[in-house]
């Protein structure tokens, strides 16, 4: 009965440690977004310091996207605050027709494609943003189609769908800083445009 007893003891110990342990680092992981400055006078996705938590994106490890990553992490509006989204009560993103992911036949095959961004963070601690264009099967792991990484200390981006399959990339919501990314047939890949002239 004696030895019963300091078992179960025991057992509520290392519980009750391993539930505090859990509850310290929850403390210490940084939330997804951190804001440094003004809300006031400058946008909060200027101002974002994006934090990466996980270590694959749609099933894909970081290691698989980038060697040199340790961390990736897309960005989704859950993964936001809300405040910071709907700013003035009303979804900026939805207003603009602007999203973190967009789905489309992007190569013109029958094979459908999910473009994402999101926030990568070196095994070095350098951060930035990425966009991948991804294959989706109906089964098993998505195929990288295409992917563009930039070190930045401005993480944030989004995307919208293109009239003519092509993705707009943006790294802000009120600004003319977009760029566009389509299918090359020629090249066989997925390309950037060039800016227009402008006249």
């Amino acid at each position: 009965m004696l030895r019963k007893c300091t078992f179960v003891r025991a057992a509520r110990w290392i519980i009750a440690l391993c539930c505090w342990l859990a509850a310290a680092q929850a403390r210490a992981e940084p939330a997804f977004v951190t804001i440094e400055g003004d809300r006031k006078t400058i946008a909060w996705w200027v101002l974002a310091n994006f934090h990466p938590f996980t270590t694959e994106v749609r099933g894909i490890p970081a290691r698989e996207i980038r060697k040199s990553w340790c961390k990736a992490t897309e960005f989704r509006k859950d993964l936001i605050p809300r405040e910071l989204l709907f700013e003035g009560g009303t979804d900026a993103m939805a207003a603009a027709n602007m999203s973190f992911a967009v789905e489309g036949r992007f190569d013109g095959t029958a094979a459908k494609q999910v473009a994402l961004v999101g926030v990568f963070e070196e095994c070095s601690g350098q951060k930035g943003r990425f966009i991948l264009i991804l294959n989706q099967p109906a089964q098993g792991k998505p195929k990288i189609r295409f992917v563009n990484a930039l070190r930045t200390d401005h993480q944030f981006g989004a995307l919208q769908k293109g009239d003519d399959d092509s993705i707009v990339a943006w790294t802000c919501m009120e600004c003319d800083n977009f760029s566009v990314l389509k299918w090359d047939r020629k090249k066989r890949k997925f390309d950037w445009q060039a800016a227009p002239v402008e006249q």
